[in-house]
């Protein structure tokens, strides 16, 4: 069976069992994941997800497997999902129906499990049975912004692990343990290579005289490289007008991730979240033949994301 199909089958029986244990709950979106799979909840007030709670969820996920409910597709019109959504009060479903109005569509795929109905294009196993050798387990919570935008509300998302087998399973587990323990936020601290500061900022790493070091013999390294490559190295300024922005689309397709607009001169400028329109200035400035292609250039740039909840940890994004 493909794992795929399995873990994305089993996010819709965590939901079910959700919305059993906790009615009033609103569904976000379930998909598989390269470990196993999510589903993110906004739950009534009052209710949080508690690790006893998981243990019931678990359980309740046991007994429709057991009880062995086929997972139907159903295609329907926009109004009529619309309609059995809004009557569920499942406000974020019909939200996801109105986008797909506005793009166009005329019918949405329903899959329904037992007297569990999502909206979901599928595929999925064609009965719960057929889950009973994927070895899964409930790992944890975290906060996820609906549609990762933090103006939305703050929804519950359950993290699941979900593997071939129950050796497979353990094997990952194992396998992460240990990488938790040389996890480098915890190496950053013990060695003093860096530490992040409250008063500083979430995401702002401060390197210390040894982590200072490090940095400074990969940027050698990585500079030397690029010259072997025939790379030419150029500096450009942190800021960009907007006009820039605006030209390269960044404005128009990626402004969620990007520091706001500031006034200045009569003019508005933006901190860049990459160098690539600023070099494409640098091919630009003068005349080029297609004899000078290719051309390399590089760069070591600060760049600066506008990263939300969740982006971040530590070093990694």
């Amino acid at each position: 069976m493909d794992l795929e199909i399995a873990r994305h089958s089993l996010s819709h029986v965590m939901a079910a069992a959700v919305l059993e244990l906790v009615p009033g709950t609103k569904l976000g979106i379930g998909p598989a994941i390269d470990d196993g799979f999510y589903y993110d909840f906004l739950l009534p007030p009052g209710a949080k997800f508690t690790p006893e709670f998981l243990e019931k969820i678990s359980g309740r996920m046991n007994q429709i497997i057991q009880a062995d409910p086929q997972f139907l597709p159903q295609n329907v019109s926009l109004a009529e999902a619309r309609e059995l959504f809004q009557k569920a009060g499942q406000d974020f479903k019909v939200e996801l129906i109105d986008d797909l109005d506005a793009q166009g569509a005329t019918e949405v795929s329903l899959y329904r499990t037992g007297d569990f109905v999502d909206l979901c294009r599928g595929p999925h196993v064609e009965r719960a049975a057929h889950l009973r050798g994927t070895a899964w387990q409930l790992d944890r919570v975290a906060g996820a912004y609906w549609k990762g935008t933090e103006k939305n509300p703050m929804l519950q998302r359950i993290y699941a692990l979900a593997m071939a087998d129950k050796k497979a399973l353990k094997k990952f587990v194992a396998a992460r343990e240990e990488a938790m323990k040389r996890d480098h936020r915890k190496l950053g601290a013990e060695l003093e290579l860096f530490f992040i500061s409250e008063e500083v900022g979430k995401g702002l790493p401060i390197y210390l005289p040894k982590g200072a070091t490090m940095r400074r013999i990969l940027e050698r390294f990585v500079v030397d490289e690029e010259l072997k490559r025939g790379y030419l190295h150029v500096n450009t300024p942190s800021l960009g007008r907007r006009y820039l922005y605006d030209t390269s689309g960044h404005l128009a397709h990626y402004a969620e991730s990007m520091y706001p607009l500031m006034d200045l001169n009569d003019d508005q400028y933006v901190l860049r979240p990459m160098t690539c329109p600023h070099h494409f200035m640098v091919y630009k400035h003068k005349p080029r033949s297609y004899r000078d292609l290719p051309m390399r250039f590089a760069e070591l740039a600060t760049q600066y994301r506008r990263e939300q909840s969740g982006e971040l940890a530590g070093l990694i994004r």
